[in-house]
């Protein structure tokens, strides 16, 4: 009873934001069929954008509640006169709200049965953000800030603080949430495009599971998939998979956390993954506010909307910079076209509103957080980026496809080519109908979303550019994003549209191209599935830490740090910052105290606690261990257990308190 008694006011926070949204999908936007998802998926980004606008200046627990109540009584406001008419207000539909919450059910079990991906980094920046670090620093080294596409982070901390979930399962239910309203808005789009329920069934389909297609090179002759094996060199995870491209074709994936049953490296892919292997701290956030931003830019009519595709655009700068940032010279190529067409210089005034909300929108991405405020302080202040954890260069080259598996693939070597257009995949087939939908939009003078086609041709020119920065080559993947991402949302509704006259070939060969996209993506839910029976927990902790987390976590003073064998695992437990690392590489400082923890020089070094097992403890010194029985030195905490499932030697976990050794 006191559990359920806890939960009452999450459920209240939970509501607010829920009913906020409907609200304005409802009375802002005129919505009827689509107002159940797309208000909840309004309520989630608006409170996400709003509290972390109110984390710069407030305590977390307050700035949570604060966003809520906003989200809320903005929409109680804008709706006040429709509030007569309760009944009609929250109608909706059942069988929409049934397969929203069997979709989120298995997203997120499937999650919960997986450790891939970023979970290294995002459960600990999900464990310091909940702890009431919005925006994040590094997690470990908290002198540097974290310039880092955070927004579903918040979320899960949001679930981590309020919910009192641990922080792993909050990624797994935040996650799990954005992919299935992502799938339902999908479907709601496609749907209120082509006026066919059967094509919504097939564009939701069509978003969850297309990708690139790897496999395709099973199919060529052994001779030619080893010329094009001989051309590549592998990147990332491809490396430890096997020595080259042929071999890994038929080997399993090597990835961490990948579950009880190993992924098929032939199905995986590094540019154009399916929507339900998107596991990592940024999820489908950044398609599902795009996807939003292309449905709800049709009815910007006035200044609420105004207010909530501002705030839906800043939001989408914390989901990615490159998608949020290309927006600006591609709807600007448009506004040249124009003058060019009209032969003057002028701003239309149906270009008017796009512009007062693109630029309200830059105005928040500069200086709320994230990678483009780092971005812009690195401009403007450039002494400003020793303290920024990512660092941002790019050169010039041949024109290539990158990979984070197959590194880079030139568009001007043939084999090469091959593995690049497989890798993206038959979406890319899609561009001439989406270019032809950007003109009929620019004739329309319906600037975003002839702007959104235009990103989608930019991916195009992206193909020359090489990221060079701190967060490593393979993230010049995302400058291709919107190259796949645009063609994906469009792929289904204006295939169906073009198919409806054609010969029976032609819808055929339309399904097996289809097919072919998402067949990938099949194979690796039905793996995905298989992992819902083993729920994990993170990798780098087990059952003894889970208890410590329970006694402690967010309990130690703010500014302590805590040492540890493991400073992903501290900083977890904890939720306090652990300074052990330098660009994701452990620093020779932390090297020489692990290999020398002498409480004295940890305390000397910054550290006011330690946490350790029995493993750690048999490699230490004796005299190291000596100087642990010294006055200075106080147990705060100790949990006992075994070492794991196949071992039953006894394990415990220490929190030892060595502030007072100097």
């Amino acid at each position: 009873m006191s559990k359920l008694l806890t939960l009452i006011p999450f459920v209240l926070w939970v509501v607010a934001w829920i009913l906020g949204g409907h609200l304005i999908a409802h009375q802002v936007f005129r919505l009827r069929r689509e107002r159940l998802i797309v208000g909840l998926a309004l309520g989630l980004v608006l409170q996400l954008w709003t509290s972390n606008l109110l984390s710069h200046i407030l305590p977390v627990s307050y700035s949570f509640w604060a966003a809520a109540a906003l989200v809320l009584a903005f929409g109680l406001t804008v709706a006040w006169k429709s509030l007569r008419d309760w009944r009609s207000l929250f109608t909706f539909s059942i069988p929409q709200a049934l397969v929203f919450l069997f979709l989120f059910y298995v997203f997120f079990s499937i999650g919960r049965g997986l450790n891939i991906f970023d979970d290294f980094q995002n459960i600990p920046l999900t464990s310091i953000m909940a702890a009431g670090d919005i925006p994040p620093h590094f997690p470990f080294d908290p002198s540097l800030r974290f310039g880092y596409h955070y927004l579903l982070l918040i979320f899960s901390a949001q679930l981590t603080r309020l919910g009192d979930l641990f922080p792993w399962t909050a990624m797994d239910a935040a996650r799990g949430l954005v992919l299935a309203l992502l799938v339902m808005v999908a479907y709601l789009f496609t749907r209120r495009m082509t006026r066919s329920r059967m094509a919504g069934y097939l564009g939701g389909f069509f978003v969850a599971f297309s990708g690139g297609a790897r496999w395709l090179l099973l199919l060529l002759p052994t001779a030619l998939t080893q010329k094009i094996s001989d051309r590549i060199s592998l990147l990332g995870s491809g490396i430890p998979t096997a020595p080259d491209l042929a071999k890994a074709l038929v080997s399993s994936w090597a990835i961490e956390g990948g579950g009880p049953f190993p992924f098929p490296f032939a199905y995986a892919n590094g540019v154009n993954p399916p929507m339900t292997m998107t596991h990592g701290g940024i999820g489908v956030m950044g398609p599902l506010i795009l996807l939003l931003l292309i449905l709800l830019f049709r009815r910007l009519r006035d200044l609420p909307s105004g207010i909530v595709l501002t705030a839906l655009f800043a939001a989408y700068a914390l989901t990615g910079e490159y998608t949020f940032l290309i927006m600006f010279p591609s709807i600007g190529l448009l506004l040249l076209i124009e003058w060019i067409r009209a032969r003057r210089i002028y701003l239309p005034r149906s270009f008017l509103p796009t512009l007062a909300v693109g630029s309200a929108a830059l105005a928040f991405a500069l200086v709320q957080g994230g990678v483009v405020t780092e971005i812009a302080r690195g401009l403007i202040f450039p002494s400003a980026e020793a303290g920024s954890f990512h660092t941002f260069s790019f050169s010039l080259g041949v024109p290539a496809f990158v990979s984070a598996h197959l590194g880079f693939m030139s568009v001007l070597d043939p084999y090469q080519l091959i593995a690049g257009l497989v890798e993206m995949g038959p979406v890319l087939l899609a561009l001439p109908l989406l270019f032809a939908w950007g003109v009929k939009m620019f004739r329309a003078q319906r600037w975003w979303e002839a702007g959104t086609v235009v990103s989608a041709g930019a991916g195009l020119l992206s193909l020359f550019v090489k990221y060079t920065g701190t967060a490593g080559v393979s993230a010049t993947t995302r400058l291709l994003v919107t190259l796949t991402l645009v063609p994906t949302f469009y792929a289904v509704p204006l295939v169906w549209a073009w198919l409806k006259k054609r010969s029976e070939a032609m819808k055929l060969t339309g399904l097996s191209l289809g097919l072919i996209s998402v067949f990938g993506g099949l194979v690796f839910f039905g793996v995905q599935l298989i992992a819902i029976q083993q729920p994990l927990l993170p990798y780098f902790m087990n059952e003894m830490d889970v208890r410590m987390e329970n006694r402690h976590w967010n309990q130690l003073p703010r500014e302590a740090m805590v040492f540890d064998s493991d400073s992903r695992r501290v900083v977890t437990v904890f939720g306090r910052g652990s300074k052990s690392m330098k660009s994701w590489v452990l620093t020779p400082e932390w090297n020489q105290l692990m290999s020398n923890p002498d409480p004295y020089l940890l305390k000397a070094a910054g550290f006011d606690y330690i946490y350790l097992g029995v493993e750690y403890w048999e490699d230490i010194s004796p005299e190291i261990q000596k100087k642990y029985e010294d006055a200075c030195v106080k147990l705060v905490d100790e949990v006992q257990g075994i070492r794991s499932p196949q071992d039953y030697r006894k394990d415990f976990r220490r929190l030892l308190d060595i502030s007072a050794c100097r």
